[in-house]
């Protein structure tokens, strides 16, 4: 397909014409080159297709190969300077004359845009712009359906917006704004122009156009601002003659002296050869659209993206499924993100390849569904629960009878050839290397059917005795009563007295081998930044005897009948009348079935993804899971949600720091939650596990439980608060009852969840970290009785 080479696309959209669309994606290709990018520009303004115009090739002629059309190129990479390549596919090379005109109807223009996106020879590219005209017509409605089909989910990175100061123009663009939340193409923000105009003759940029209605209008819409560009003329006097932007002394634009400097001032314009991006380096503009394009490729870079596995996840099912109580690994190399060590590759274990990973998950015995990559975390949707992959950590979450264990020592390999230190071999090539561990944590609740496991998970005892045979200095606890639900434990901390002298020639980049046969572990190095670590918590809810009618949800059968009813449901939904939203986006199909637009909304789960995702999404919306971290909130949350056949259910979120977190400047990194039931009465569980911060946006840890609980109504379920030493202590300022220690308000709420009693609390004080562990029972429940011990060890 013409767009499988391209990672990101974006779109260039106004609902105003004559607002400057193409010259800011003429600016914006630009810039991007000169950031080093690969660019495309596709031109679907066919009544008026300009870009060919704005990049000096009108006289290109396109030339058919066997892969499709060839885009023209305005210039190539060039590794000398820093410039990335870039190419341009526009109608205005295939008309015979510059000024015909095209007279066409809409299935016309609908067919050539598809046309364009199917039919187009693109090489590697890191972004493709695309250019279009004003409006909500016949081609957004063409070009939304088609990447929407089409398209990967990672490869649609939103729409750059265009407008001017004026109300006039604001009015009509609010309209591409609603067009935008229709058909769910985000919005990676807002674009103010010809918000001044810079004098040629003086130093003077006058707002002749007023200025600061592009900011307001972003403001009304919660989306990002990324700033306002004046008229410049001497920009149009670059694309129209080629000659290089120059300025008069004292010329300042955005707060910048942008004066031409007096060696080039009046230079032989006859001589200059530049490209034309080296020429728009000279551009008053340039340095205001760098910003812009900074801000644009950091919100696509940090937006999480999902990639799935079809393969693997078409043939899933859940029949044999039984023990729904997941095994979980925690393993930490380095005590955060920003302390890697030297020796490690750039983003740390995130830049591991995924089919490295899926090497050590054969040994686990489960299987990659899909992938949601974010800035800061990469989420793996598994056939038997979920992975989370940081620059410095990796979370493994298996259940049924996986063998999590029997992959550790590769995950530790995998590691050590990411570049982390080891110390328990001299070289990487050695067999038995293994990077030295951080942090360990391994948990799990007591299976309810230990006979069936496999490997060293047939008891508590053959586990500890696995890892201790592996790992210097652990330490195992049994949390809740043993003839009861209860929790496991085995975890090791760094030990600042077991740092060795570093030795930089070694070949492990850390420090001499050690003569122990085990591997070492809290071996704090030097670039190591322990007191950054701060802000650790995990909030494990594990919940058994789902009510069974609730349960009923997570069937396929059940998940079927809904998805069926929704769309059903949709497509009866009458046209809206007095709708008071004056700026709301008019659909002159909305009483038709069979819109174009509708049956592109149909198809996205037909085209890039399978039944279980999809059905997956509709019970997160339906149970109430979406709603635990809303995007309203959250704005670039994304869930990555699977419906296993005949029933089962698995979830992973990944949950970028909403914006203005608190106000200390704390840093934004993305947090995940996971979530797996297995609905069968005779061994029902549901599990919810997350990251994301307590008191978070005002939401504190209790809100959450309380929530969750009310999606499940577990008959018993138990809480475990992992969190790292003051933790509370830094968010609790003020308690309501000065008799109470501090955070005693926050404690007794989480004592109390509505609807259940507590019957157990058991709390561990962990040198660096607090456990506090607790057991539930709703109120007025009668179940068998008898506690679900399952193992005796």
């Amino acid at each position: 397909m013409s767009l499988s080479k391209i990672k990101h696309i974006v779109l260039v959209l106004s609902g105003k014409g004559g607002v400057g669309k193409s010259s800011v994606t003429t600016q914006l290709a630009l810039s991007l080159s000169l950031a080093g990018h690969s660019v495309g520009v596709l031109d679907v303004d066919l009544t008026g297709p300009s870009i060919p115009r704005m990049f000096g090739i009108e006289d290109a002629k396109v030339t058919q190969a066997p892969g499709g059309w060839l885009p023209i190129t305005v210039h190539n990479a060039d590794e000398s300077t820093g410039v990335g390549s870039l190419r341009v596919m526009s109608l205005g090379f295939l008309l015979p004359r510059r000024g015909d005109a095209v007279v066409w109807r809409g299935p016309k223009k609908t067919a050539m845009v598809r046309q364009f996106l199917s039919d187009v020879y693109w090489d590697e590219l890191d972004y493709l712009l695309i250019d279009t005209p004003p409006g909500t017509s016949d081609e957004h409605i063409s070009l939304a359906e088609t990447l929407l089909q089409k398209a990967r989910p990672d490869q649609l990175a939103g729409a750059v917006v265009v407008t001017t100061p004026q109300a006039v123009s604001t009015a009509d663009v609010k309209k591409e704004l609603n067009f935008c939340v229709k058909t769910g193409i985000k919005v990676l923000g807002v674009v103010e122009n010809m918000a001044g105009f810079v004098c040629p003759n003086c130093s003077e940029c006058t707002n002749i156009f007023s200025s600061g209605g592009g900011e307001v209008m972003a403001n009304d819409f919660k989306v990002r601002f990324l700033g306002r560009l004046p008229i410049d003329p001497q920009f149009s006097v670059l694309i129209e003659t080629g000659k290089r932007p120059s300025y008069p002394k004292g010329t300042l634009i955005d707060g910048q002296d942008v004066a031409t400097p007096e060696t080039t001032e009046g230079a032989d314009e006859t001589k200059d050869a530049a490209t034309l991006v080296h020429k728009y380096r000279s551009c008053s503009l340039a340095p205001i659209f760098g910003k812009i394009t900074a801000d644009v490729t950091s919100i696509i870079e940090s937006t999480p993206h999902l990639t799935i596995n079809h393969d693997v996840a078409a043939d899933l099912d859940s029949t044999n499924a039984f023990e729904g109580p997941e095994k979980l690994l925690e393993v930490w190399f380095a005590p955060n993100a920003k302390s890697l060590p030297p020796t490690a590759q750039e983003n740390g274990l995130k830049a591991v390849k995924p089919e490295t990973w899926e090497g050590m998950l054969d040994l686990v015995n489960c299987k990659v569904l899909s992938i949601v990559k974010s800035e800061h975390v990469d989420a793996y949707l598994l056939s038997e629960s979920s992975m989370f992959v940081f620059a410095h950590k990796i979370i493994l979450k298996t259940c049924g009878t996986t063998t999590l264990l029997l992959g550790l020592r590769r995950m530790l390999k995998i590691a050590a050839a990411a570049g982390f230190p080891f110390h328990n071999a001299k070289s990487i090539d050695e067999v038995h290397a293994a990077a030295t561990p951080y942090r360990v944590f391994y948990s799990r609740k007591n299976f309810l059917f230990p006979d069936k496991q496999r490997g060293p998970h047939r008891s508590w005892k053959q586990e500890v005795k696995y890892l201790d045979d592996m790992f210097e200095n652990g330490s195992a606890y049994m949390v809740g009563k043993m003839n009861g639900d209860h929790w496991y434990l085995y975890i090791t901390s760094p030990d600042s007295t077991l740092t060795p002298p570093r030795t930089p020639d070694s070949s492990n980049g850390s420090s001499p081998t050690r003569s122990s046969s085990k591997i070492p572990t809290g071996i704090v190095a030097p670039y190591f930044t322990a007191n950054e670590e701060n802000a650790d918590e995990t909030l494990e809810i594990l919940m058994t005897d789902l009510d069974p009618e609730n349960a009923k949800q997570f069937y396929l059968a059940q998940a079927s009948a809904v998805a069926s009813e929704r769309l059903a449901a949709q497509a009866k939904e009458p046209k809206k009348e007095g709708d008071a939203e004056a700026d709301s986006a008019f659909d002159v199909f909305n009483n038709s079935a069979e819109t174009e637009l509708t049956v592109a909304t149909d198809l996205v789960a037909e085209g890039v993804t399978t039944e279980g995702h999809a059905l997956g999404t509709v019970v997160s919306d339906t149970c109430g899971l979406s709603d635990v971290y809303p995007t309203s909130v959250y704005p670039d949350a994304r869930i990555d949600a699977y419906l296993f056949a005949p029933c089962g259910f698995s979830a992973n979120g990944v949950i970028p720091a909403p914006p203005e977190t608190d106000e200390s400047g704390a840093t934004k990194a993305a947090h995940y939650f996971t979530v797996h039931v297995t609905p069968e009465p005779n061994c029902s569980f549901a599990s919810f596990e997350t990251n994301v911060p307590g008191g978070q946006k005002g939401r504190e840890t209790a809100d959450v439980i309380e929530q969750v609980v009310n999606i499940f109504k577990p008959g018993r379920f138990s809480v475990t608060l992992f969190e790292a030493k003051g933790k509370l202590a830094s968010r609790v300022k003020n308690d309501d009852d000065p008799r109470r220690s501090w955070g005693a308000a926050i404690k007794q709420k989480m004592e109390r969840i509505d609807g259940y009693r507590r019957i157990d609390r058991v709390v561990h004080d962990f040198e660096d970290y607090d456990l506090v562990f607790r057991f539930y029972v709703r109120e007025g429940w009668v179940g068998d009785g008898g506690a679900r011990v399952g193992e005796e060890d």
